[in-house]
């Protein structure tokens, strides 16, 4: 790695190493978002800087020491009712969380888990403990899969229903890391879901963006308001690690929704979106300077990074989110999270 590389890695280390001290997430820290529902939710402030964390673990292991104790908080976290109590307060649901649907909190959290196994061999806590319920991540795995086979989408609803594209790269993902890590069976319904994305919610248009990223509820078809960018890219990352070859065609296809200007490239979002908590500029270009390096478009990926090279350094209001994303984009080597998902021979 080069100088600048190694000082941004160590920079970001840094400045996460403050969210995640050893007696529990620094919860004041955190970006404090308005709705738990909505994408700036504090579970994705755990999540996601984890993939970085899990990454960097992958190529120095001599750093297990230090990094699993990060993640054992990161999972105490993902576990305090801060990160799922929205399905009850902000949705008005009564069932528990973990029992159906609600994939936006479930599938997240399996996908920690599943790549906290693949890591050390163990799952951080012999069972997922939410209120005064517990199951294991096997019985999360099987379930999620169940519902996608039933639900006429072929995945897993989420809120009111629908069948989010960002939700259910979740659903696609841990499937393969159940099978890899307990030799099952699960993705066998995977195609269930990518017929239904490849056939319903490509908008097959030309610019702008790519998915329609909701179905209607309790359907496979489009629900056509919900389109944004900051979602597409999104989800193109998280299903790179599933059908590397065709997030390849699809971001040869979006990429002229990517403004650039002296040396720099950014996804750009509304204010109104980022206002609403949906999407904002510095999180839609680091997915996309993420998807970037996974694909080995270094080139267009050194340009997103210049863009974010501020708040690299400095910070960003969208923390640790937006900090976890950029040490995710910094670690990534070519085919790096398709290698961390589906193991190491792919």
């Amino acid at each position: 790695m080069t100088d600048r590389l190694e000082d941004s890695i160590s920079s970001l280390l840094r400045r996460l190493a403050a969210f995640y001290p050893q007696e529990g997430c620094a919860w004041a820290r955190f970006y404090q978002p308005r709705r738990e529902r909505r994408n700036f939710a504090s579970r994705y402030h755990l999540v996601y800087p984890a993939l970085g964390y899990y990454l960097l673990l992958r190529r120095r292991p001599g750093l297990a020491a230090t990094i699993r104790p990060i993640l054992d908080v990161m999972y105490r976290g993902l576990l305090q009712p801060r990160c799922w109590d929205y399905w009850h307060r902000e949705l008005s649901e009564a069932c528990w969380p973990l029992a159906e649907r609600n994939l936006t909190f479930a599938g997240r959290l399996a996908t920690f888990i599943g790549l906290y196994i693949s890591s050390f061999g163990e799952p951080p806590a012999p069972k997922i403990m939410i209120g005064d319920q517990a199951i294991t991540y096997s019985e999360l795995s099987h379930s999620l899969a169940a519902q996608a086979a039933q639900h006429p989408s072929g995945g897993v609803s989420c809120y009111h229903h629908q069948s989010m594209v960002m939700c259910n790269a979740h659903l696609l993902i841990n499937n393969i890391l159940h099978d890899r890590l307990f030799g099952t069976s699960l993705g066998e319904v995977n195609s269930g879901w990518l017929r239904t994305v490849e056939g319903r919610l490509v908008r097959n248009v030309e610019g702008g963006p790519l998915f329609y990223h909701g179905t209607k509820p309790l359907s496979a078809e489009p629900q056509e308001t919900t389109q944004c960018l900051g979602a597409d890219i999104w989800a193109l990352f998280l299903m790179s690690a599933v059908i590397p070859e065709q997030v390849r065609s699809w971001f040869s296809c979006w990429q002229p929704n990517i403004c650039t200007a002296n040396g720099r490239s950014w996804v750009d979002a509304s204010s109104e979106e980022t206002e609403a908590e949906i999407t904002s500029i510095p999180l839609a270009t680091a997915w996309t300077a993420a998807l970037a390096r996974e694909l080995g478009l270094n080139e267009l990926g050194d340009s997103l990074r210049a863009s974010l090279a501020a708040g690299v350094s400095d910070g960003f209001a969208l923390d640790p989110l937006l900090s976890g994303l950029c040490l995710l984009g910094e670690v990534l080597q070519p085919g790096d999270f398709r290698r961390l998902v589906a193991g190491a021979a792919t």
